[in-house]
């Protein structure tokens, strides 16, 4: 129909063909989106009727958004373009959707800049592509081609008038209902919505627990207790991981040691030092110190996430939503230790209480006080008064302890406590730039961590008072570190890059029995959960790959890559450099240093098998 092209339509009817075929690609991504559905545990009605909305919402949305350029321009192209224009954009919008869908029946994570880079340039030794996948492909694009060019004509030739307001609506009202329900289903600890979103491409689902919380229309405490129970009593809903891959192996132990794990947030490796933990490094002189040791996150999330469970913190969405805590922490609830989890940080937010202490039945999710400070005097004393409690009952079961000091993250003391000088008595970072001078700012730091070294202190001394220390294993590190512009690029504190000021991180470890040490070769987060199942509480070294990424901590290994994440992006580490993503689908190649690197070969065998450790807990 050329007469149809050479006649120019006003601009209203030029917009109203492009919404309407916007429309009509979302159908077809929602028809491409059923491929998810395999990975989606519907357990019943109402997670059906959630997984239907939800799906709606979201593959109109992502057409919208891809469609949002073609609106855009038909206010400037020429009339004989838009078809054209139309045919292409549709067709690459659906042949990403559908190769999303290929890469995660793969790997189970979603297409990014990141993996789309390591299509184009890794080749089979990433993606192991048959021939017949890549013609399959060049069918399907081709098919899509001619269908997008029957759309954009159809259209053309009978556009409808009215009515676009309904799809819109449907939009609008969809996106509403299904993060408002995500939302209250992540207040109310229900995973089987919860446990959707991360299946479904760029979904990210609204949640408002402190809102819920504020407004009182929700008690975070009395609704996780309730949910705890319930999960004790529910089928086992983990079958969505393959965690861990094999049943373990393990035999009870002739003696269980008490465990008690002391983490400082924000707490930098060079901390370890007399001038500012004082009590600590007077501590690790009987301890095994371990000089190069790093955390496998430059956030809190990550950081505890990695430390407990051994894995990347990509794993995060997985374990929360199914709620599925350490095998750490499950192999010693069956050995009898009667845990006691102290945070002066909230275990709301980042939500540990669905993960790492999920299966804690008395998790207390926030600790009374106004400040930091506060409540890491408060953690201290509770610890305390525990031990007292089992001391009157003559508790002989060992103990699991876990204490997370928050000061140096909030660069909070108390009023009267001394002063390293120069002190920056009002820390505000918006004056912080690369001519700011860091040393008020880095001794107020100081100042924290020799406060919490204090708190430290009255922990261990209480240990040694009750005699308990020969029967305690002690773990002293922290979730991440912390940067005061040490690479000269202003970067101020922590969660911004990969550099060893972010994650380079103490770890000292009384372990009876074991004589003082030092240890040199290099370590992570990721190794203690599989040393303490082995050496610890009776696991077989063998099964340790089932369930972590870890190495022996004890054992030097030529293991020569990493993984680091952050709240939103992450990094593929080795000795020379760093492979960054980020959030907005770049990648980024950068020297240890943080010096971009241009043209340097990319490790494929080391990224196979980085991607592989991301995926492999999945069925």
């Amino acid at each position: 129909m050329p007469s149809l092209f050479r006649y120019r339509r006003p601009l209203r009817e030029r917009v109203r063909w492009a919404g309407w075929f916007i429309v009509a690609n979302s159908l077809i991504a929602l028809l491409i989106g059923f491929r998810y559905l395999p990975w989606m545990t519907v357990a019943d009605t109402t997670t059906g009727l959630y997984v239907a909305l939800a799906m709606i919402a979201q593959f109109s949305l992502l057409a919208w958004l891809f469609g949002l350029p073609l609106l855009l321009l038909t206010l400037i192209l020429p009339q004989s373009l838009l078809r054209p224009t139309a045919i292409v954009i549709g067709t690459a919008g659906v042949a990403l959707l559908l190769l999303d869908t290929v890469v995660y029946h793969q790997f189970r994570f979603h297409l990014s800049g990141f993996v789309f880079e390591l299509i184009v340039g890794g080749g089979t030794e990433i993606f192991s592509f048959s021939w017949q996948t890549w013609a399959v492909g060049g069918i399907a694009i081709v098919a899509l081609a001619l269908l997008q060019w029957s759309l954009a004509r159809r259209f053309w030739i009978l556009t409808p008038r009215r009515y676009l307001w309904v799809p819109l609506t449907l939009l609008v009202t969809s996106q509403l209902l299904a993060h408002g329900w995500n939302a209250w289903a992540d207040a109310h600890y229900d995973h089987r919505i919860t446990r959707v979103a991360r299946h479904l491409p760029l979904y990210h689902a609204a949640t408002a627990k402190r809102f819920f919380a504020r407004h009182g229309w929700v008690d975070p405490q009395a609704v996780r207790e309730a949910a705890v129970v319930e999960q004790m009593s529910a089928p086992d809903g983990r079958g969505a991981l393959n965690y861990p891959t094999a049943a373990l192996q393990c035999t009870t132990p002739e003696q269980l040691p008490n465990i008690l794990v002391i983490a400082v947030d924000s707490l930098r490796w060079d901390m370890l030092d007399p001038r500012w933990m004082p009590n600590t490094t007077r501590f690790a002189e009987s301890a095994q110190v371990f000089t190069d040791h790093y955390s496998n996150g430059n956030a809190t999330k990550p950081g505890i996430f990695t430390l407990f469970y051994g894995l990347p913190a990509s794993y995060w969405d997985a374990f929360s939503a199914h709620q599925v805590p350490p095998v750490l922490i499950q192999r010693m609830q069956s050995l009898g230790y009667q845990s006691q989890i102290l945070s002066s940080a909230t275990l709301v937010s980042p939500a540990f209480d669905r993960n790492v202490f999920s299966s804690i039945k008395e998790l207390r999710l926030k600790t009374p006080g106004d400040t930091s400070w506060q409540r890491d005097q408060q953690i201290t004393q509770d610890w305390l008064d525990f031990l007292d409690r089992r001391s009157s009952h003559d508790n002989s079961s060992p103990f699991f302890g876990f204490l997370f000091y928050d000061a140096p993250h909030s660069y909070q003391v108390p009023p009267d406590y001394p002063r390293i000088e120069p002190y920056w008595e009002s820390v505000n970072q918006l004056a912080l730039d690369d001519e700011f001078d860091p040393e008020p700012y880095f001794n107020v730091y100081k100042t924290t961590v020799r406060f919490v070294d204090d708190q430290i202190h009255r922990v261990l001394a209480d240990l040694s008072k009750r005699q308990l220390m020969e029967d305690t294993l002690v773990v002293i590190t922290s979730d991440h570190g912390q940067e005061f512009n040490d690479n000269g690029m202003n970067y101020w504190g922590h969660g911004s890059n990969f550099s060893r000021y972010q994650l380079q991180v103490p770890l000292v470890i009384h372990w009876p029995g074991k004589a003082p040490s030092v240890v040199e070769h290099r370590t992570e987060h990721f190794d203690l959960a599989p040393t303490l199942l082995t050496d610890v509480l009776g696991c077989s070294q063998s099964a340790t790959e089932s369930y972590s990424s870890g190495e022996h901590l004890y054992t030097p290994h030529d293991k020569k890559w990493s993984i680091a994440h952050s709240y939103m992006n992450a990094a593929f580490l080795t000795e020379e450099l760093q492979l960054v993503s980020y959030p907005s689908g770049g990648m980024e190649m950068l020297s240890t240093q943080l010096q971009p690197i241009d043209d340097a070969p990319l490790p494929m065998e080391l990224i196979k098998r980085a991607l592989k450790e991301q995926s492999r807990f999945y069925p």
